[in-house]
């Protein structure tokens, strides 16, 4: 009984969990196009700690050419419609991202490009309740280089 019951807690689990990222990872939204270019952008949740959730902002990168290129941009951020003053560390906020001819880049918790979201609130584990810090965020100044 109770191995049958283990079982079922996991594949119900697993579903759960599949489905979930899942339907995270498909509400791309278009922040920016060129004849060179595509960024989207979605929020997801990251979970990192046993208390608290975060939920991210994270991008899509899609060079559209045959041609290997470099995407620069600077990130402005608002929290509680406050701009915070981004140029006092500008590493955090300006950013270069290469990619080879008609490559994607899609950034997520667990993989390297994970510096390239932005947090935008805390999600309480067992109550769920989100604590929302991000009220607003654009990339600026995007620029591109053929390599």
């Amino acid at each position: 009984m109770k191995k049958t019951l283990l079982k079922s807690s996991l594949f119900l689990f697993s579903i759960l969990f599949v489905n979930s990222l899942f339907s995270q990872s498909n509400n791309w939204e278009l922040y920016y196009s060129d004849n060179e270019i595509k960024i989207e952008y979605n929020y997801i949740i990251c979970d990192f700690s046993s208390t608290a959730s975060q939920e991210v902002v994270v991008f899509r990168f899609s060079n559209l050419s045959e041609n290997k290129i470099t995407i620069n941009y600077e990130t402005q951020i608002w929290h509680d419609d406050k701009e915070i003053n981004t140029e006092q560390n500008t590493d955090e906020f300006r950013k270069t991202i290469n990619l080879d001819n008609n490559e994607i880049i899609t950034i997520n918790c667990e993989n390297i490009w994970k510096e390239y979201s932005i947090f935008s609130a805390f999600i309480h584990n067992e109550t769920r309740e989100k604590y929302i810090s991000l009220t607003k965020f654009e990339l600026i100044n995007i620029t591109t280089e053929n390599e």
